[in-house]
């Protein structure tokens, strides 16, 4: 019995140990899906269909009116703070429809956390600075990455077994693929085509006077 039992955690042991990195690229085209953007970056890539629990926490700062980094992922969860690096004070919110928040006005080497469940994009916002955009990003695991200029991406020790990829742009394209982990690494590409051509305007709950929603609207083009 206990030869039977050792020769088992053996096997079960072998099993879990085995673990491969995913790799790939990620090309993203524009809303006409025509063309590719001239950047491939901030497109998050995550396994889907179970949990991990998070560690520390996921940072976000904010510095010559920007948030950085543009797109920020965290582990469903995962305490998130939002950082103050910058010499003027800001507002951080974000009008999601099931997990809104609204963190108040505060300044520099300040800071203010917020903790997000729902799996998928939050935008945020600065209700000062109509500049000021980004996406944090809940995913549900550790295995995660985010794309560089070229649209590269690498997810480090998946365990084996067939997984369910997931991918996602800041301009709203998305994009699964389902991908078998055995004991070799593996390499992917997925196109994602843009919903949108500009960063989205938001309809703040906490509107500041003298501002309309219009003033939130930026023209730039990735």
């Amino acid at each position: 019995m206990r030869i039977a039992l050792l020769s088992l955690l053996m096997i079960l042991s072998s099993v879990f140990s085995e673990a491969a990195d995913i790799d790939g690229w990620i090309v993203v085209m524009d809303k006409s899906g025509q063309s590719p953007l001239k950047s491939h970056a901030h497109a998050i890539v995550y396994l889907e269909g179970f949990f991990t629990e998070p560690v520390g926490e996921a940072v976000m700062d904010q510095q010559a009116k920007k948030f950085t980094p543009r797109l920020l992922p965290a582990v469903q969860g995962q305490s998130i703070r939002f950082e103050n690096s910058d010499i003027y004070q800001h507002t951080v919110f974000s009008p999601h429809p099931t997990e809104p928040f609204s963190l108040s006005r505060y300044g520099q080497g300040e800071s203010r956390s917020v903790v997000l469940h729902e799996v998928g994009p939050h935008p945020v916002y600065c209700d000062i600075h109509q500049s000021m955009i980004a996406d944090v990003y809940v995913v549900p695991n550790r295995y995660f990455a985010v794309t560089d200029d070229r649209g590269f991406f690498r997810i480090a020790d998946v365990p084996s077994g067939r997984h369910r990829l997931r991918a996602w742009h800041i301009l709203g394209g998305n994009a699964t693929l389902f991908v078998d982990i055995g004991t070799g690494n593996r390499s992917v590409s997925l196109e994602l085509q843009s919903v949108k051509t500009a960063v989205e305007t938001p309809v703040s709950p906490w509107p500041v006077p003298g501002y309309d929603a219009t003033d939130f609207q930026q023209d730039g083009y990735y």
